[in-house]
C-alpha cells in the first residue's frame, strides 16, 4: 500500500507550515516541510526529515518524535512550535 499526504497549517499568530509524506507498507517513505517559518540551525530541518524515513506512519508517534527531535536538538523556530510541526506531519500522515 502507498499513499501521498499532504497538509498545511496556518499558525495562529504565526506563519504557515506544510508537510508532504508519502507512506508505504505502513512506513514513512519521504517527508518534506515546507511553510514561511524560520529555525536555527537550518540544518535541523533536513536532519529531521531524514530521521523520520522508515518511522511506522501513524500519526501520534511520528508527531512525537517531531516533538522529542526539536526539544532534545534545542532548534530554534519562528513563527511555530515543535508541536505546531507534529500537527501538521499528524495531518499529513492520515491523509496519506
Amino acid at each position: 500500500m502507498k499513499g501521498v499526504g499532504k497538509a498545511e497549517f496556518k499558525v495562529p499568530g504565526g506563519k504557515l507550515i506544510r508537510a508532504r509524506v508519502e507512506v508505504m507498507n505502513g512506513k514513512v517513505r519521504f517527508v518534506r516541510f515546507t511553510g514561511d517559518f524560520f529555525m536555527t540551525p537550518e540544518e535541523d530541518l533536513e536532519e529531521l526529515e531524514s530521521r523520520l524515513i522508515g518511522m511506522e506512519a501513524d500519526p501520534d508517534r511520528a508527531g512525537e518524535a517531531v516533538i522529542s527531535y526539536f526539544k532534545a536538538k534545542g532548534t530554534s523556530i519562528v513563527g511555530g512550535t515543535p508541536e505546531d510541526f507534529a500537527h501538521v506531519l499528524a495531518m499529513a500522515i492520515r491523509s496519506a
